[in-house]
């Protein structure tokens, strides 16, 4: 985009005040920086193989990409802070570039930008997990694909099912998005599928090439069957059926959810359909929060629905439609949800790693050697890189929907009798429901530990050093 006239250069200049204060609420706001995030990462570095000493059902893309980026800056959450900004801005720049090049209108590339910048930190764009990480590559195939719905160029096509392909292999989900496409093609009556499918089928080379590679590495690591349970097995068959993993909306978020979409109605039902198809798609990726629902999992629906926020500006205040008294009320409700998230969210510490965090990190460093192998019980496990401490193999998260498959509490019961961690991190469970997190206890795991240690010391308020008895 070049900024030639002097209205350009305004709103380039705009922009740039814009980017500076999502900065600005960023710094100010809550950051999320998921245990995950900084954990898998430095297990990699120290040795663990993913799939089989770390318990991770992500695919490799994200957590070799960390572990990277930690060699060279540290595992200080400060550094994955600005890592996570920095992919923040990116995509308010693409949201304001792609919206500009749809409707051709810089001003409204801005809108779109200005829309999506108040109302991503709401969401929960403020941290650092794979939907975040997805979304520049969704925002641009939808973009891809909506070009090539428009001139049938298959160039188009193939960019946008190569940027789906790159998603999936940061997240499973991605995958819907392609499925959606795939629809779209077959039932599309001005794709002539019959004529083109021999190209068409080309879109599934990017897929079929890194599934190879994939297979190819982790059987020469020899960790081909756990790679397979975990990332394909556990994911699409497992999960939705264990006990404490399917967290459905509340009330309140879904009636969020619903004043966002309702917001758009005039694009939705407008007779000219051109923008219809990122409505749709936005609706479609509400998928991605299923079968765990937080905010931030809406992050690329959000992104790719702020793409229209320009045009459904001009047609609510321009025309007498019927839906401007929906659109008005909708807009003054997720005004003020936004407005309660800023005022209960400002100045908060970072999550996960508030100053108490750090204080057991330094009593861990001190009160252990160095080779002490740790086991973490029902407690914060950033604790490991914050101590420089390890865990036995296999390393795994205290979820339910980990433990409770068939034979895990087996197999880590068996590695603490081999590798026999002379101390044990530990955090009397809570009260509550039984899968909840930090109310679920691995019976068996949790009675080997009962019988074989004992309370050392008190870390802090929640947290006990125990010894080996």
């Amino acid at each position: 985009m070049i900024f030639r006239t002097n209205t350009n250069r305004i709103i380039f200049f705009l922009l740039i005040l814009l980017l500076f204060l999502h900065i600005v609420l960023l710094a100010n706001t809550k950051f999320t920086l998921w245990p995950e995030m900084i954990v898998y990462p430095y297990l990699f570095n120290n040795g663990f193989l993913l799939y089989k000493d770390i318990i991770n059902p992500y695919p490799p893309a994200l957590t070799l990409f960390l572990s990277k980026f930690s060699t060279f800056f540290g595992y200080s959450p400060q550094s994955f802070q600005i890592l996570t900004w920095a992919i923040i801005i990116l995509i308010d720049v693409l949201i304001f570039t792609v919206a500009a090049k749809l409707t051709k209108k810089l001003f409204f590339g801005l809108l779109s930008a200005l829309f999506f910048i108040f109302l991503s930190i709401p969401f929960g764009i403020n941290g650092l997990w794979f939907d975040l990480i997805q979304t520049p590559f969704i925002l641009l195939a939808s973009y891809f694909f909506y070009q090539f719905l428009q001139n049938k160029n298959l160039r188009n096509l193939y960019i946008a099912f190569l940027l789906t392909t790159f998603a999936i292999f940061i997240k499973q989900q991605a995958v819907w998005l392609m499925v959606l496409f795939l629809l779209i093609i077959t039932f599309n009556k001005k794709i002539n599928f019959s004529k083109d499918h021999p190209k068409i089928f080309l879109i599934f080379i990017p897929l079929i090439f890194l599934s190879t590679v994939h297979l190819l590495v982790f059987s020469n690591l020899g960790i081909l069957k756990d790679f397979l349970f975990w990332n394909i097995n556990l994911p699409l068959f497992k999960t939705s059926l264990a006990p404490g993993y399917i967290l459905l909306p509340t009330a309140r978020q879904m009636v969020v959810m619903i004043t966002l979409f309702l917001i758009f109605l005039p694009i939705f039902f407008s007779k000219k359909s051109d923008y219809k198809f990122f409505v749709l798609t936005s609706l479609f990726l509400i998928i991605f929060s299923y079968p765990r629902f937080d905010y931030f999992h809406l992050i690329p629906s959000l992104a790719t629905l702020s793409l229209l926020f320009g045009p459904l500006a001009e047609k609510t205040f321009k025309s007498n439609i019927n839906s401007k008294p929906i659109v008005v009320g909708a807009s003054i409700l997720l005004l003020s949800f936004s407005i309660r998230f800023f005022i209960n969210d400002w100045g908060s510490p970072i999550r996960f790693f508030e100053p108490e965090i750090f204080k057991a990190a330094n009593f861990i460093s001190k009160k252990t050697n160095r080779k002490d192998t740790l086991y973490i019980q029902n407690g914060p496990d950033q604790l490991l890189p914050l101590s420089n401490r390890l865990p036995i193999k296999p390393w795994a998260d205290e979820f339910s929907w980990y433990l409770e498959l068939e034979g895990i509490q087996e197999q880590i019961i068996s590695s603490l009798i081999n590798q026999n961690p002379k101390f044990i991190i530990y955090k009397p469970y809570d009260k509550g429901e039984k899968y909840d997190l930090g109310v679920y206890e691995p019976r068996y795991i949790a009675g080997y530990l009962d019988e074989n240690y004992e309370n050392l010391i008190k870390i802090n308020g929640t947290l006990w050093l125990k010894i080996r008895k």
